[in-house]
């Protein structure tokens, strides 16, 4: 017996892999709606779905679950369009998956008397077929107007749900970012430091991956704040003042972030108790005098 009937908005990495995890819990998958009918045409193809369109009240009309899987910049306007349109029944929920916007983005259909709710997953993906794989290992990060029947999607989507506050959602999302994209931004920094001693970004990165990868392999093992190491973990002064005075000289320009990286580096230090207060306040000195924005 069918769990209900799902009509997905858009056709991208994360909605079609999530509509194809609930049809494998039960649920029917109804019409696929994107912008481009060549693109709505194959995903509803691949997901075995009743239809395809280019109208997202297509998409609405006939759910008892409607997936808004837009970009996060088009949520309010899809919402209010919908909900222009009267194609949603009353009591249907609908779930965009934004972690930097809560649910409170789909305000113009909770006004049209659906249900209200977003889910995250922790995940990063690059392609449909690797958002299938990931999501059963994905913590799911959820939350709206009806909870218990919004966690009952994230369990049939195989991951570990997590409730979130709705208003922490933004300061969630740049934790994120922060331990997944801005460390891609450093690593770029590694490889970028790397070309100014002679070694290709190619090469540079083949080589940091395998250090990356034990970092990764120390955070699962011995967490925060004891998988630190290098010179600030230590207290090295000599060789973080031997890597600015380089780092000035060759490429001033990535001075900002290798200096800021730096003296959160200090304070994690400071908490895994490798480092001396009086250490610390050598090294602040010395981070000091270098800028801390560009």
């Amino acid at each position: 017996m069918s769990r209900g009937v799902i009509g997905l908005v858009g056709a991208g990495a994360v909605g079609p892999a999530i509509a194809l995890r609930l049809s494998r819990a039960g649920w029917t998958i109804g019409t696929v709606a994107s912008r481009r009918r060549e693109t709505a045409e194959v995903a509803a193809k691949a997901l075995d779905a009743a239809a395809a369109s280019t109208e997202n009240a297509d998409a609405a009309a006939g759910a008892d679950l409607l997936l808004l899987a837009v970009p996060d910049r088009a949520i309010e306007s899809v919402a209010a369009e919908i909900a222009a349109a009267g194609a949603l029944r009353e009591g249907a929920l609908v779930l965009h998956f934004s972690g930097a916007k809560s649910s409170v983005a789909l305000r113009p259909l909770s006004d049209a008397r659906a249900v209200a709710g977003s889910i995250h997953p922790l995940q990063s993906f690059a392609d449909p077929l690797s958002a299938v794989e990931r999501l059963p290992s994905s913590f799911l990060f959820y939350e709206g107007e009806d909870p218990e029947r919004i966690r009952a999607v994230a369990e049939d989507l195989g991951g570990r749900p997590v409730p979130i506050d709705p208003e922490g959602k933004v300061l969630y999302h740049a934790g994120a970012a922060a331990a997944c994209n801005l460390m891609v931004a450093m690593v770029d920094l590694g490889v970028r430091l790397f070309g100014e001693a002679g070694i290709g970004p190619a090469d540079a990165l083949k080589a940091l991956l395998p250090l990356i990868d034990s970092t990764t392999r120390n955070l699962r093992k011995v967490g925060l704040p004891d998988a630190l190491t290098g010179p600030v973990a230590r207290g090295d002064l000599e060789t973080v003042a031997g890597h600015i005075e380089a780092i000035r000289r060759k490429r001033p320009d990535l001075l900002v972030a290798y200096a800021e990286a730096s003296r959160h580096a200090v304070r994690i230090s400071r908490e895994k108790g490798s480092l001396t207060r009086e250490g610390a306040e050598e090294l602040r000195r010395l981070l000091s005098d270098l800028p801390s924005r560009e």
